[in-house]
């Protein structure tokens, strides 16, 4: 065999042997997006939505929250990074019931931490709901990490809600000034399942539209206090029967005292267009719920009335 011949033969000898190599050799497979805290999507200012159907959990996550305490797991854990341009006391909030048809919706938690030399620092955590304020440091990058509950941790009435991710809105706001404000408008009709059990034979379609302000005061470093009010009416009818409508226009106030809060409870029943009943006035509970003061009529509070006996026209 001619020299030249032999260095071909050699050559796609070599070539061969390098594929047959290649093809016993696995490689290893990249984290997705997200999935990792090594691999956290970069985060901003503002609301952005995001699905963690398809993330994974890891040995980095989180097992409890300390304080408010809660123990996990967490599945379908997704990681993002965010980076302060400035010192703010800032709120992080996750919103995982955006869908349209409820299909994606989930109990989600929320953990924060800060980048150190040492690793992670936990800054905060919370769940029910998955909000949480910290005074972000310009210069520190913060990792947050959002996870659905799961039955272990999170025993529950709606496992439909557990042990799955979902869609999700992630919400980062600094505070500006010393007042955040929040607005909703919210409508809907459907068929309640409960009730229409409940209530006997028939299905009970509820009919709702609300709308809310919720307005939060700060100090230089923490909320001091929460108002919500909420205007709106819903409105119950069992096959044709009598509709119920309950109106409400009512505010919330919690000063963070640790004694009591205030509630405005105006509410009023119309059955078929003709007043019912009217509970109108003032309330203001104590640190254990008690009721320490009241103003103006209460007879719902104190009496309560029979929905299901209104829808059937009794």
């Amino acid at each position: 065999m001619s020299k030249p011949i032999r260095s071909l033969f050699a050559a796609r000898l070599a070539i061969g042997l390098i594929a047959v190599l290649a093809v016993g050799v696995t490689p290893a497979l990249a984290a997705e997006p997200g999935d990792e805290p090594s691999t956290a999507l970069p985060a901003s200012v503002g609301t952005a939505q995001y699905d963690s159907t398809d993330m994974t959990e890891s040995a980095a996550d989180p097992t409890s929250c300390p304080d408010p305490e809660f123990d996990g797991g967490f599945t379908n854990t997704m990681w993002f990074s965010y980076a302060p341009d400035r010192d703010a006391l800032t709120m992080i909030d996750v919103n995982s019931f955006v869908s349209s048809d409820g299909s994606t919706d989930y109990l989600a938690g929320l953990f924060v931490y800060a980048q150190t030399d040492g690793g992670l620092e936990l800054v905060a955590c919370n769940a029910f709901p998955a909000t949480v304020f910290i005074p972000a440091e310009s210069g520190t990058t913060y990792l947050i990490m959002v996870g659905g509950l799961t039955v272990a941790g999170f025993p529950d009435d709606d496992p439909e809600f557990l042990d799955r991710g979902g869609t999700f809105d992630l919400t980062i706001e600094p505070i500006r000034g010393r007042i955040l404000r929040d607005h909703f408008h919210d409508a809907d009709t459907f068929v309640d399942p409960g009730l229409t059990e409940e209530c006997g034979d028939g299905d009970v379609t509820v009919s709702f539209n609300d709308r809310g302000t919720a307005k939060t005061f700060f100090t230089a470093t923490e909320p001091r206090a929460f108002t919500f009010h909420i205007s709106g009416s819903t409105t119950f009818q069992m096959d044709g029967g009598p509709i119920v409508k309950i109106s409400y226009h009512e505010t919330f106030h919690d000063y963070f005292d640790g004694t009591a809060s205030e509630v405005g409870v105006p509410v009023k029943v119309v059955v078929d267009g003709q007043l019912l009943l009217l509970d109108a006035g003032k309330l203001v509970f104590g640190p254990d719920g008690e009721l320490i003061f009241e103003a103006g009529p209460h007879p719902i509070l104190h009496e309560g009335f029979d929905l299901c006996a209104l829808l059937r026209g009794e």
